[in-house]
């Protein structure tokens, strides 16, 4: 960020917008299933206890004045925060400072008892965002600083105003995460502008809003075109979005520590909260092409800390040739360059696999004068296997040229054997990975009957995104079902269910109905 009163004047405008509408928030916690872990968890649920975090803020006043905390101080250092802050341990590193109401409510999605899921969180550091970009450059031989927190959260926008400058910037924050395995979030701007800092990170997570309100062009510095964001959160602005993520990072990590070392990854973190990602209320999310991870709008969907804690709960699979991981895991690895890592597993006879949710992440390698970087490419794929035996074609990948992360989701498997592949690799790449299959029980359908006695089927569980055929017989037997209807509700606004009549006239005596699954997306 320069020094110039246009960009404190423009960040400060995007702070006062967020404060109009602070108090018009849903509660957030219900959509991302936080009081379902609760109840299932009770005592044991963690709350971020132990876990410091790092909040930096836009200056909210006039400069040379100073505000940036959630509550002010008029000294530097370590202070006792009060009200709804009460138990919280504010460290002023930016300077003696006024209360910024932005960062008051920020801090209330991240740490608090009334707003976030991990009010247990105490320490929490504070910078000005424009302090906190100049120590990414201050440290010795012009490496970043050591920041001390384990979780960050960024809720502001802006940009030097040339290019190579948010580029470094980008890459001192993507070396610090990587060095410090810091889990670092990163919210998107409001509505249609994307700016330069900080949601261009590779490393970060990215956070948009479940209605779509932040920008949807994907990144435009430090490589173009990677998708952007990885999750939303159902909340008005972005700057809320930011710390509900962080929020839940501070309770997984809560939960890892000490017992999980391999998960205290930001990779696996990351792949973790991707997995779990809930398309629920999302039912037209949507990959367009195998080289595109997530949905142009949603990323990999909204924020579900209930799913993400079954998997981190279901522990760490190794990767193996001839033994399952189960429906549900996570493994922090390493890539071969002689074979492809594989996850099998078995979705049991007369289920489905109603949801499955799989995402790789990885880091590129960079390092000072942070010049260069180099992205290693790795895909990610779940194909058909009989007795540990690949067999076919994929059934679905992810093979993104440009992004960091791949992700699948599938709706309606059929019960089988599956592996979860990612194929070889000429360098080792370490990694995060993280899946899990939702058991159920298959798109279903049933009949009544209206008014006029017409047979009215009724069908759940559908797939949005692929092609059903109603058919019906008055035999039930081969070569008498004749086709009625073909359905796919994404088509018109994308549904889960769908409803139909049937106004031909049968023929005499009774008729059977049945759904056939005709086509993919």
């Amino acid at each position: 960020m320069d020094d110039s009163a246009e960009m404190r004047e423009r960040i400060l405008c995007l702070v006062m917008v967020s404060l109009w509408w602070a108090d018009a928030q849903a509660d957030w916690r219900a959509d991302a299933g936080y009081y379902d872990l609760q109840v299932e968890l009770g005592s044991s649920l963690p709350d971020g206890t132990g876990i410091e975090v790092l909040q930096s803020e836009a200056n909210a006043a006039v400069p040379p004045a100073l505000s940036y905390l959630p509550q002010g101080t008029g000294a530097p250092g370590t202070f006792e925060g009060t009200g709804s802050f009460a138990g919280k341990w504010f460290t002023a590193h930016s300077g003696a400072g006024g209360a910024s109401g932005h960062a008051s409510a920020v801090g209330t999605y991240f740490y608090t008892a009334g707003g976030s899921i991990s009010p247990g969180v105490a320490q929490v550091h504070c910078y000005e965002a424009e302090d906190f970009i100049t120590r990414l450059s201050g440290g010795e031989n012009g490496d970043p600083l050591v920041f001390p927190a384990s979780v960050q959260n960024h809720s502001w926008v802006g940009s030097f105003g040339v290019e190579a400058q948010d580029v470094d910037a980008l890459r001192r924050l993507d070396y610090m995460i990587a060095r410090d395995q810091a889990v670092c979030v990163t919210p998107l701007n409001n509505g249609n502008t994307m700016y330069g800092l900080l949601s261009n990170a590779w490393h970060s997570i990215a956070v948009g809003l479940k209605s779509g309100n932040h920008p949807q062009s994907g990144t435009i510095v430090d490589g173009t075109g990677r998708m952007k964001p990885d999750l939303v959160v159902g909340v008005d602005l972005t700057s809320f979005a930011g710390p509900a993520v962080a929020s839940a990072a501070a309770l997984l990590l809560d939960g890892i520590r000490p017992g999980l070392p391999a998960a205290d990854d930001p990779r696996v973190l990351k792949a973790i909260l991707l997995a779990g990602a809930s398309k629920v209320n999302l039912p037209a999310w949507h990959r367009t092409a195998s080289n595109r991870p997530y949905d142009n709008v949603w990323g990999a969907g909204e924020l579900n800390v209930l799913n993400a804690w079954h998997i981190l709960s279901a522990g760490e699979k190794i990767h193996s040739n001839g033994s399952e991981v189960g429906l549900k895991g996570w493994h922090h690895g390493t890539t071969s360059n002689t074979e492809a890592r594989r996850y099998f597993f078995t979705i049991p006879e007369g289920r489905w696999g109603a949801t499955f949710s799989a995402a790789l992440t990885w880091h590129r390698t960079i390092s000072p004068p942070f010049e260069t970087t180099v992205l290693s490419n790795l895909d990610l794929k779940i194909r058909k296997a009989d007795g540990f035996v690949v067999s076919g074609s994929a059934v679905d990948e992810s093979s993104s040229l440009v992004d960091n992360v791949e992700h699948v989701f599938l709706r309606n498997l059929p019960s089988g054997q599956y592996v979860l592949e990612i194929p070889a690799t000429d360098l080792a790449v370490d990694y995060g990975l993280a899946w899990e299959v939702q058991l159920g029980q298959g798109p279903r359908l049933s009949l009544s009957r209206n008014e006029s006695n017409e047979p009215v089927l009724a069908l759940s569980g559908l797939d949005p995104f692929v092609s059903y055929e109603i058919e019906a017989s008055s035999e039930l037997t081969a070569g008498t079902w004749d086709t009625l209807i073909s359905i796919r509700t994404a088509d018109a606004t994308a549904s889960t269910t769908a409803t139909w009549t049937d106004t031909t006239t049968p023929p005499s005596g009774p008729r059977f109905y049945r759904l056939r699954w005709t086509g993919g997306p």
